[in-house]
């Protein structure tokens, strides 16, 4: 199985970079910016350059509906069975999926794409601040 991140700008490289800093590269996973400087086209022979025709492959790209959304799905269209694109998950769920390939590779990619949109669901949290009421020792100190 491999995983390919793609995005506007520098997505991809950032979410690289990040990874290599927290656990070192993660073998089957390739990083694609869809820059300022390159057009639809530029994009399609950037994932041409992947294998995606002999093993299973997650797309993994910044947002529902741009550029590279779009020719993800367009490279999944007749290979449903071995292409899943998803879009707005988080370094963390990439992390877990990218470090525990192997426990889901013999899973269909549709079970494998539901199971790294539900871990970027569970590693998005809103930090909650409590007040704790002070509490005065007995002897006031």
């Amino acid at each position: 199985m491999q995983i390919i991140v793609t995005g506007h700008g520098n997505f991809a490289s950032g979410i690289e970079s990040t990874v290599k800093l927290l656990a070192g590269s993660i073998d089957g996973v390739s990083y694609i910016d869809f820059t300022e400087d390159m057009n639809e086209n530029d994009l399609v022979k950037e994932f041409e350059k992947t294998d995606f025709e002999n093993q299973q492959t997650l797309f993994f790209c910044d947002l529902v509906g741009g550029t590279p959304y779009k020719r993800a799905v367009v490279a999944s269209n007749g290979r449903e069975d071995t292409i899943a694109v998803v879009a707005g998950c988080n370094v963390g769920s990439l992390l877990e999926l990218g470090l525990n390939s192997g426990a889901l590779s013999n899973q269909p990619i549709s079970v494998i794409a539901n199971t790294f949109v539900e871990t970027s669901r569970k590693n998005t949290k809103v930090f909650t601040h409590f007040k704790q009421e002070e509490q005065i020792p007995e002897d006031g100190i």
